[in-house]
């Protein structure tokens, strides 16, 4: 059983225009801007009333508290992430993802995360859309590095709580990694987890990390330690920030 239910909308040039993908290479991570509106009244959406104002714009799936709908078969294109929302000083159009380049739609799926009503995206919906991805991680063997979003690529701020607090992108990604990388579990080797360790964090919990990644075993998590965590989750398929979250922490012990 799959985390969404298939709800196609109908062929049309507009919002799905049958193009093939040429393969996927990321997962694009969206918010819909649009407050209060379900992942069910996206899908009418974009089979009905996108169309009729021809407006060029869609997703895969869509991610609300209770449900998650693919509106556009994950074969296909999408119209999602290949708008001219900035130009470089040349005068070309910024594209920040090279490995999608030169045009996004055709090598990428596009998750949309829905809004609350007060604009804010739900724990709920953030929950359900880990899981999404995940999934999608696993078809296309990618991993959690592979996860992008809609910014990166052209600048446009989306999804927008993701872009102006990246530390929560971050855990979401954390988030997925640890789906796709569960811990094995040690009950006689397991050492608890004592809370996230970054630059300027000192103690023993940071010693234990510098011993696993053979660095100077000072206790003090200064740019050593930080390049060296940074190197350790690049290697592993885990995001990438130099913090010691829970999924790396896992992954280490």
């Amino acid at each position: 059983m799959t985390a969404w239910r298939n709800n196609f909308i109908s062929m049309n040039k507009y919002t799905r225009p049958s193009i093939k993908l040429k393969e996927v290479r990321k997962i694009v991570l969206h918010w819909t801007a649009n407050p209060g509106a379900s992942a069910e009244s996206h899908q009418r959406y974009f089979n009905g009333n996108a169309i009729k104002n021809k407006t060029y714009a869609s997703a895969h799936i869509f991610v609300d508290g209770k449900e998650a709908i693919c509106i556009i078969p994950l074969d296909e294109v999408a119209y999602h992430a290949n708008d001219h929302y900035e130009r470089n000083s040349s005068g070309t159009v910024y594209r920040g993802i090279p490995e999608l380049e030169p045009n996004a739609n055709k090598l990428s799926i596009g998750v949309e995360m829905c809004v609350e009503k007060d604009g804010t995206i739900s724990q709920a919906t953030i929950s359900r859309t880990v899981k999404v991805i995940a999934e999608l991680c696993k078809m296309f063997k990618l991993n959690a590095n592979d996860i992008v979003r809609h910014y990166d690529i052209t600048h446009k701020p989306c999804p927008k709580p993701f872009v102006d607090h990246l530390e929560r992108f971050n855990e979401f990604k954390e988030q997925v990694n640890a789906i796709l990388n569960p811990p094995i579990k040690n009950p006689q080797n397991e050492i608890p987890y004592p809370g996230i360790l970054k630059a300027g964090s000192k103690g023993d919990s940071v010693k234990k990390v510098q011993q696993k990644l053979n660095v100077t075993t000072d206790g003090i998590f200064g740019p050593i330690t930080e390049r060296a965590v940074k190197q350790y989750q690049e290697s592993s398929g885990l995001a990438v920030d130099g913090i010691v979250g829970k999924a790396t922490w896992s992954k280490l012990f």
